[in-house]
């Protein structure tokens, strides 16, 4: 549906628009739930285990906002991580040879993907910054947008 009504849409501004108009409620408003292994009772899900939440179709046809990526974006995430270039041949298919050393992000958070995870270390006040880049593609070019965040712990 997205790619009919968006052809020129990279495959991960399609996922952007499906992740980022997700909701994470049931269809009675309250937050999804999901099976606690160790007290086999429902808790509160995270997005561990929902993901990004439900998929909205209608709602992603207008998300105001895509984070779009180019897998050489990711060519590079998998360099800061540090992947060997043995390891980046199972992911480069046409055979060139990825220079680690020149493509790197300055941080494996900042990968412009819709999502992302921070580890802290315990005891320790830190401040993390990620650089993310979105392109808008709603249907007002004056629109301004607020960041929100969710801090799940």
């Amino acid at each position: 549906m997205l790619r009919n009504a968006f052809p020129k849409w990279s495959p991960a501004a399609i996922k952007s628009a499906l992740m980022t108009t997700a909701y994470t409620v049931d269809n009675s408003g309250k937050y999804i739930r999901a099976m606690s292994i160790t007290h086999d009772q429902l808790i509160l899900s995270t997005p561990f285990h929902h993901g990004s939440g439900h998929v909205d179709p209608n709602k992603a046809l207008n998300p105001g906002l895509v984070y779009d990526i180019a897998p050489s974006d990711y060519e590079a995430f998998l360099c800061t991580i540090g992947y060997t270039e043995t390891q980046m041949k199972l992911f480069v298919k046409d055979g060139r040879k990825v220079d680690c050393d020149s493509v790197r992000l300055s941080s494996q958070g900042d990968l412009n993907y819709p999502s992302f995870s921070v580890v802290f270390e315990s005891g320790r006040t830190q401040t993390v910054k990620y650089k993310r880049m979105v392109t808008n593609v709603g249907t007002s070019a004056d629109a301004v947008y607020k960041i929100r965040s969710a801090l799940h712990i």
